[in-house]
């Protein structure tokens, strides 16, 4: 009911396309069952003469013109033999097409669903997820539950009715060589039920190594240049290879599990028509039934045989379905950051954290530790340290990617858990040191979060020392930049992002390192820029240099997730400490410290 409830859920506004459906079956299966009764009564009732009792046939031939006159037009049977099939094609186009609406309905509701609900989880979740098997819960996992309603939905109700009416039928007919006819279902059952149990065990491991391949593939091909720099093709290859072999196998498990299966419901369906057909012809030859009471049970048997098989099959399906249907619903059962609660105000740039603490989910130790300063608006402030101090989650407190564990954080004097998510990450914004580009022009790329005009885009593309480079390119800011900036050096995918974030104009935009893979003269230039920017900033710059510090109105020094030192850069190179330690360093030629 559970996996129901989700199909209906995503299949609106045609959920009742299943009513719809359950029609069309009933037509279908009408004509299916009419066609053999039809030739029953022609051969035991108009062509032997076998007199009718009272009711409802007897009272269809009554209307037809009676048996004389059906036995001397028998091409009226063959007519109503015709119309019962029309009847069956009927209900299949029908079939078919709701089923297709009603499948196709539920895939792209379902796919938005989910694109919608990832979007709006906390980066933790992402972090803790492969990639690929998210891919993968958003393709193949709603293709499996597509796959089912385009075609094995409607079978599951064929095969119900046929053999439901098909049973009645029968037992209306002979009730000995009904009971006979259907001595094997129980049987059946059984090695249907068994085969679903093991076929869902086998689905599942099926459908978690298939993520698992997938995540190599998108790992991979995320790290393609990484690959290549450190000649790593033959040991990629084979960890896919691994991890292909690992899905055949398990493919081929559940291949041979519905192997057994057909052999034996193949096996089983056989006998049963076998011991049917002979108790037919023991009690035709006896007189207890007629011709056309063994022809009704001859081709009735196969109608209810056949279904029973392939609700096997059906049962299997619906096995993958509950799968892939867990697997969906596992992501919609995560709770969803709240972009919608909090205020708005009106954001100015000052800053303060006051005994902030934080540690990640998976940690044993906190990263930051009673964490304390503040930025006064359209300040420049640098924040150094080396490796491991706790920079970039520093950073990432200030626009809740993360939340802090103890102390506030405030902006403007608001505390930053009371300011609307959405509106805190507008009016904060963050350029990472690996700038993602969209697989769009360069144009499009600076624009992409805002409506702008060619040039303000320009402007901003200046400011970022990028408009230069933009025009030697054959397209200019047409130029396509490739599956994620493929096309640009490193720097220039750098300027571009900082084009993208300026062009918000954000009262609080913070650099995460973002200047390290530009040249020293660059790095001055968009700095000098930056100082003369047409509206009030302030900024927060991760950086491991120097140069690009000593500008800064305020510098902060990290170490081992603390605040070690604060100040200018006259204070700071008077006295013992990491920041006179990196000065030196770098005078002596360096440029960087671990």
């Amino acid at each position: 009911m559970k996996d129901l409830k989700f199909i209906i859920r995503f299949s609106k506004p045609h959920q009742f396309k299943v009513a719809a459906l359950l029609i069309d079956v009933v037509i279908y299966v009408s004509g299916l069952l009419a066609a053999p009764l039809i030739l029953s009564y022609m051969i035991d009732n108009v062509i032997q003469g076998i007199p009718l009792e009272e009711g409802l046939v007897l009272n269809i031939v009554n209307a037809l013109g009676g048996i004389d006159h059906l036995r001397s037009n028998l091409w009226i049977g063959g007519l109503l033999v015709i119309t019962a099939y029309a009847l069956v094609g009927f209900g299949i186009h029908r079939r078919a097409r709701n089923c297709g609406i009603l499948s196709e309905t539920f895939a792209e509701n379902a796919r938005n669903e989910l694109y919608n609900h990832m979007q709006k989880l906390p980066f933790r979740y992402h972090k803790m997820k492969d990639s690929g098997d998210l891919l993968q819960r958003s393709t193949s996992d709603i293709d499996t539950i597509r796959r089912f309603l385009s075609g094995q939905i409607s079978e599951l109700l064929y095969s119900i009715i046929i053999i439901g009416l098909s049973a009645a039928v029968l037992f209306s007919r002979n009730i000995p060589l009904a009971l006979i006819a259907l001595c094997m279902t129980p049987l059946t059952f059984l090695v249907t039920y068994i085969f679903y149990k093991v076929s869902k065990k086998a689905f599942l491991e099926c459908d978690e190594s298939e993520a698992r391949m997938m995540a190599v593939i998108q790992e991979n091909l995320n790290g393609t240049r990484i690959v290549k720099a450190f000649n790593q093709e033959i040991h990629e290859i084979e960890k896919f290879e691994t991890a292909n072999e690992e899905f055949r196998n398990l493919l081929y498990r559940m291949i041979h599990v519905l192997a057994i299966y057909w052999f034996v419901s193949d096996l089983i369906g056989t006998i049963q028509i076998f011991i049917m057909v002979l108790a037919g012809i023991f009690m035709a030859m006896n007189g207890e039934i007629t011709v056309g009471t063994f022809s009704v049970f001859i081709s009735y048997e196969s109608m209810i045989i056949w279904p029973i098989r392939q609700l096997g099959r059906i049962i299997s399906d619906m096995g993958k379905i509950s799968v892939s249907i867990g697997r969906i619903q596992e992501v919609l059962n995560e709770e969803c950051e709240d972009l919608e609660s909090g205020i708005k105000p009106e954001i100015i740039g000052d800053i303060e954290f006051s005994h902030v603490n934080f540690a990640y989910a998976d940690a044993t130790v906190a990263t930051l530790h009673d964490i304390s300063f503040r930025i006064k608006a359209h300040t420049k402030v640098a924040i150094m340290g080396p490796t491991g101090s706790g920079k970039s989650s520093l950073i990432h407190l200030l626009n809740r990617i993360y939340d802090y564990d103890s102390g506030s954080i405030t902006i403007d004097g608001i505390d930053i858990r009371d300011i609307n998510k959405s509106w805190l990450r507008k009016n904060v914004q963050i350029v990472l040191q690996e700038p993602f580009l969209y697989s769009k022009t360069i144009k499009d790329n600076i624009g992409v979060a805002v409506t702008s005009s060619f040039e303000e885009i320009r402007s901003v593309a200046k400011t970022a020392s990028i408009d230069h480079v933009i025009q030697e390119f054959d397209q200019g800011y047409d130029t396509e930049v490739g599956e994620k900036g493929v096309t640009l050096s490193g720097g220039q995918k750098q300027r571009v992002a900082i084009a993208r974030t300026l062009i918000l104009k954000s009262p609080i935009v913070v650099f995460d390192d973002s200047l390290s893979a530009l040249d020293s003269k660059t790095d001055a230039a968009i700095q000098k820029a930056l100082n003369e920017l047409d509206y009030p900033v302030t900024t927060l710059m991760i950086t491991h240099r120097i140069n690009s510090a000593k500008s800064a109105d305020q510098i902060i020094v990290l170490d081992e997730g603390r605040v070690v030192q604060q100040g200018t850069h006259d204070e700071l190179i008077h006295q013992e400490g990491i920041y006179k330690r990196i000065y030196e360093i770098q005078n002596e030629g360096g440029d960087s410290f671990e």
